[in-house]
């Protein structure tokens, strides 16, 4: 059974809604666009739908369903309410999932299911968050409209109603430092390359991957309308940008007569922040809010982060204090109804930030006009809620971050997702807990939480996770069998139990001595054991398919752990009968990963660099957005954050992965025939030079469309592996 506990400390706010009924041209946006999406969805039952517009309970959003007069009748409180009735009707009814990545279970046949009782939910979540600034760079940094046509759909149908929406920022930049004297010239070693926006946006760095053409800004500008149309169009109110306080080189060197100070990011150059006792901080901040309205419009809600794993220059508790009072008087100056959306990440340690100087910061800001949110609640040590009295009298949104840098590995703390909500949720100490939220750096490769986390959300207390889980399968797959259950009950046990990142693939690591043996764990060796039985069931299912796909990269992935002890043990040995034959089994299995990963667009590089191809408007600019593509899921930038977003994709083992071992195995062979002795320090310099070298490089044979057959591939591995994999421990 669920635990039960009110979510307290929602502000109150009644919004009457007359009822209206209807589906398209209803004369009501927000059903309107909710009969669109699910004609978008389920195009061929959409027309038996009946939609209408209903009363909030209280403050929090409500959805009903019932069927009537052979009818599906969706009422709810916004067009996000209704969507999530008309997924909550889907998964519940239909054994039936959509997701963004077009990982979806929608094939129903025969009538609608009408015989139930009627549902009606209440959201305790007054807000409903998604996106950290780094998604925009990780996973989105090349989308097009359809990408985010499909990732909106999600959003409304999991009843998302806070996205963060900053782009398209850059041409407001623009028109404010014109005001105060910048050129467009100016600001070129200002704004970040498209793949770094969000680092850019957050003042961490300058002009890294520029310079940023002017095509592209307009190009931002256009969709960001878009994008804001539709989800406002669904009754969502995005999260815009806000002035942090970050100015453009050239403006500090335009004007020296002001004071600033500088901060440092990992090992990135300086950026330059100006005090905020300058009477410009202000009008600045009041300026861009006010040319942002005028080109997008405002929901009144400002993404501010000043000090994103930076610290400031003074730790005086009247300054901080001080300082954000000034911050939010930009906002406040702009828009009399405006509000600090801040992330809680600076504060999650008592370093610098420890409680007093956090208070001081956050007591700068009146307790209406501010809302926190905290990133990363899967994980107790790096949540802040606890340490910070609930936030000192601000609402806040507990959230998950599930993943860094979308990296491509199977993991997750449901766990810990589903322990630490019942811990705030059972706290007197949770101050104005008002919502959750979906913090995560990508779109990642683990759905399973995403749907956790959402189902939340309407949920008024903790679920018993365990039945949760069924039902997760029943929708995913359409059907359940012993096999599924036993297959899945051994990743839950094994991948998602934890929230950090624990397992890598060893064919992604800069080549090294393994010293180790790795081999894939039992519990995922049995789960792909069991998992691969239902192939026949479920073979045409796309969900299953990815799954498959995902679950072999992984397992197949940790066994070449196994064969690179092996290549290291013989060439201790001085054994080259074995060293070939270790090596080439290597690549072998790597080739055979690739072939399998090129099944599913999800895991193709070419996708990646034909997206960033296609925003292009000539050569130059083609070069460019290739860079930052390669360049953002390798070398990244600097030398600290090498790796941060690797990724396990089809084609970056052909193109990047075995070149690098390749070389590694040649000079590891001509030792042992009698060449040299490997320099290993030297190797890695050298193979540094020929990454630097690669993110240069024009890709020539990029594959950006899947093909093959997934289970078939899957198939053949387990059959040629599965023994091993079983009996090599």
């Amino acid at each position: 059974m669920s635990r039960k506990f009110p979510l307290a400390g929602i502000i109150p706010i009644i919004v009457l809604v007359s009822l209206l009924s209807g589906c398209k041209n209803s004369g009501n946006k927000q059903i309107d666009e909710a009969a669109n999406l699910i004609q978008r969805v389920l195009p061929d039952y959409a027309g038996q739908f009946k939609l209408q517009l209903i009363e909030k309970e209280g403050s929090n959003d409500v959805f009903e369903i019932e069927a009537r007069n052979r009818k599906i009748v969706i009422s709810g409180s916004s067009g996000v309410a209704i969507c999530s009735g008309f997924n909550y009707y889907l998964k519940n009814y239909c054994n039936a999932v959509y997701n963004w990545r077009g990982v979806e279970n929608l094939k129903i046949s025969g009538d609608l299911p009408l015989d139930f009782e009627k549902i009606r939910k209440v959201s305790p979540c007054f807000y409903r968050y998604i996106f950290n600034y780094c998604t925009f760079s990780y996973s989105m940094a090349f989308w097009d409209w359809d990408q985010w046509e499909k990732m909106i759909d999600w959003m409304a149908m999991n009843g998302i109603n806070m996205p963060l929406a900053p782009m398209g920022q850059e041409i407001i930049w623009q028109r404010v430092y014109k005001k105060y004297g910048l050129s467009e010239d100016d600001l070129k070693d200002f704004f970040v390359g498209p793949a770094y926006n969000a680092f850019g946006r957050m003042g961490c760095i300058y002009g890294f991957g520029g310079p940023l053409p002017q095509t592209w800004i307009e190009n931002e500008r256009l969709l960001q309308k878009k994008i804001l149309a539709r989800e406002r169009g669904l009754g969502m109110t995005p999260v815009l940008q806000g002035f942090t306080g970050h100015v453009p080189s050239a403006f500090a060197k335009k004007n020296p007569e002001l004071k600033y100070s500088n901060l440092t990011w990992i090992d990135f150059q300086k950026t330059v922040l100006l005090d905020w006792e300058e009477p410009a901080f202000t009008k600045i901040g009041e300026d861009f809010i006010s040319e942002l309205t005028k080109e997008y419009g405002t929901d009144h809600l400002y993404a501010i982060d000043q000090f994103i794993e930076m610290k400031p220059a003074i730790g005086d508790t009247a300054y901080l204090r001080n300082m954000s009072k000034k911050i939010f008087s930009g906002i406040d100056k702009a828009d009399p109804e405006g509000k600090w959306i801040i992330q809680t990440w600076p504060f999650k340690e008592l370093d610098f930030w420890n409680t007093q100087r956090t208070k001081a910061y956050f007591d700068g800001v009146p307790d209406s006009r501010m809302i926190a949110l905290e990133l990363m609640g899967e994980s107790w040590f790096y949540t802040g809620w606890y340490k910070h009295n609930g936030w000192y009298g601000k609402q806040w949104i507990w959230s998950v971050i599930q993943n860094f840098g979308d990296n491509v590995s199977m993991h997750g703390g449901l766990t810990q997702i589903h322990d630490n909500y019942e811990k705030v949720l059972s706290s007197p100490e949770k101050g104005k807990l008002s919502g959750m939220g979906l913090m995560m750096e990508g779109l990642d490769y683990n759905p399973v939480v995403y749907e956790f986390v959402a189902d939340m959300m309407w949920e008024t207390g903790v679920p018993d996770l365990n039945q949760w889980k069924r039902k997760y399968l029943k929708s995913r797959y359409g059907i359940i069998n012993k096999d599924i259950v036993n297959g899945w009950d051994s990743l839950f046990k094994f991948y998602y139990t934890r929230s950090e990142l624990f397992e890598n693939n060893p064919i992604t690591n800069r080549p090294m001595f393994v010293i180790n043996d790795i081999h894939p764990s039992e519990a995922s060796v049995s789960g792909a054991e069991s998992l691969i039985k239902a192939a026949d069931l479920l073979k045409d299912n796309d969900g299953y398919q990815f799954d498959i796909v995902n679950l072999f990269r992984q397992v197949f992935g940790r066994y070449s752990g196994h064969l690179l002890f092996n290549i290291t043990t013989s060439y201790k040995d001085k054994n080259i009968k074995k060293f070939d034959e270790s090596v080439n089994e290597f690549i072998t299995l790597s080739k055979k990963l690739e072939q399998l990963m090129n099944t599913r667009e999800e895991f193709l590089f070419g996708k990646w660099i034909g997206d960033s191809r296609e925003r292009a408007t000539n050569a130059k600019e083609e070069q460019l957005y290739e860079w930052n593509a390669k360049a953002i899921i390798t070398t990244w930038g600097g030398r600290v954050l090498y790796g941060y977003a690797l990724k396990d994709w089809a084609g970056m083992y052909s193109s990047y992965y075995l070149p690098r071992w390749e070389k590694f195995f040649e000079s590891m062979r001509a030792e042992i025939t009698g060449g040299e002795k490997v320099d290993y320090d030297n190797f890695k310099k050298n193979i540094m030079l020929w990454e630097d070298n690669w993110v240069n490089l024009r890709e020539e044979n990029i594959i950006s469309v899947p093909s093959g057959n997934s289970i078939l591939l899957a198939k053949e591995l387990w059959e040629q592996y599965g023994e091993k994999l079983r009996n090599e421990k």
